[in-house]
This record gives structure tokens, C-alpha cells and sequence, in this order.
């Protein structure tokens, strides 16, 4: 399954890229790497439409990668908005 990520979208007066990890959802993982790095405090999760809590459901681990305290199954959506560093 591909990856897609979107040109980066106005939201707020903020540039923001979103990008689908859905294809990265294995039933297992927790660990999750993003396409371009990020500023840090600027990644939010959508999981299967709702968004998640940072500090809650989700923490950045690096410019890179988050970890998330749930474990996304076959069939769910994951889908992040951040601003590129």
C-alpha cells in the first residue's frame, strides 16, 4: 500500500502537510515515522477521523517519529497535519 502525502495545506494562517500513514498500520505498531521532519508541538493525529491528545494518546519521539499508547488495527485510518521544519 502507498503512502500519500498532500502538499501542504492553509489551516490558521499556518502552512501545514498532511500525510496518510494508514498504509504503515500493521495491527502491532506503535511507532510511527513521518515523511519530512517536523516542529516539534506542531504534529496532531487523526485516528480513524478523531483527533487524538498529545501527551494522552500520542508523544513525539523525535523530528521524525511519534509513538502513540494505542495499537491501530487493519482497517483504521491514521492521518497526521504538521508544519515542516
Amino acid at each position: 500500500m502507498a503512502r500519500f502525502i498532500y502538499p501542504k495545506i492553509q489551516e490558521g494562517g499556518t502552512d501545514m502537510t498532511e500525510e496518510d500513514l494508514t498504509s504503515e498500520i500493521n495491527g502491532e505498531r506503535t511507532v510511527f515515522t513521518v515523511a519530512n521532519s517536523y516542529e516539534s508541538g506542531t504534529l496532531r493525529l487523526y485516528w480513524n477521523g478523531q483527533r487524538q491528545v498529545r501527551g494522552e494518546t500520542f508523544n513525539e519521539t523525535t523530528s521524525t517519529t511519534f509513538t502513540t499508547t494505542f495499537t491501530p488495527s487493519s482497517g483504521d485510518f491514521l492521518i497526521i497535519d504538521y508544519t515542516q521544519t
